[in-house]
C-alpha cells in the first residue's frame, strides 16, 4: 500500500493555505468596507460644499461661514484619513495575495513530489508483478518439460 512520507507536510501546506484565502477575503471585505466609507465622506463633503454655495446666494452672517468653513476642513481631514486606511487596507490585502501565492506553490511543489513518487511506486508494483509472472511462467515452462 502507498503511503507518501511528507503527507503530514502537505496537510499542513493545505491547511495554511485554507487559512490564508480565509485571510485574504477577510482583508478584501475591510478594505471593500474602507472604500466605502471613503466613497460616503467625499459625497457628504461634495454636498456640503454645494450647501455652502447655496448658503452664499442668500448673503448669510460671518460665523455661518467660517462654521461652514471648519465642518469641510474637518471632513478634508476625515477624508485624508480614510484614504490613508484605504493606502493600508491594498497594501495589508496585497500582502496576503503574495503570502497566499507563495503558500500554494509550495503546497504545488509537494503535490508535483508525491504524485512523482506515487508514479514510481506504481511502476516498482508494476515491475514486480511482470517479474512474478516471469517465474510463474517459467516454472510452468520448467514443469511442462
Amino acid at each position: 500500500m502507498y503511503r507518501f512520507k511528507l503527507e503530514a507536510l502537505l496537510n499542513h501546506r493545505r491547511y495554511q493555505e485554507e487559512v490564508c484565502q480565509k485571510e485574504l477575503a477577510q482583508a478584501q471585505r475591510e478594505l471593500s468596507d474602507e472604500r466605502v466609507k471613503l466613497n460616503r465622506k467625499k459625497i457628504v463633503k461634495q454636498e456640503s460644499l454645494e450647501k455652502l454655495q447655496a448658503k452664499k446666494k442668500e448673503n448669510p452672517t460671518v460665523s455661518d461661514i467660517m462654521l461652514h468653513m471648519n465642518y469641510l476642513t474637518e471632513l478634508s481631514k476625515d477624508i485624508e484619513n480614510q484614504a490613508l486606511r484605504v493606502q493600508k487596507s491594498t497594501k495589508y490585502v496585497d500582502q496576503k495575495r503574495h503570502e497566499l501565492i507563495s503558500i500554494m506553490k509550495k503546497r504545488k511543489t509537494l503535490k508535483k513530489i508525491k504524485n512523482a513518487d506515487l508514479q514510481a511506486y506504481q511502476q516498482k508494483l508494476t515491475q514486480d508483478e511482470r517479474k512474478l509472472m516471469d517465474e510463474v511462467a517459467s516454472t510452468r515452462h520448467v514443469r511442462k518439460m
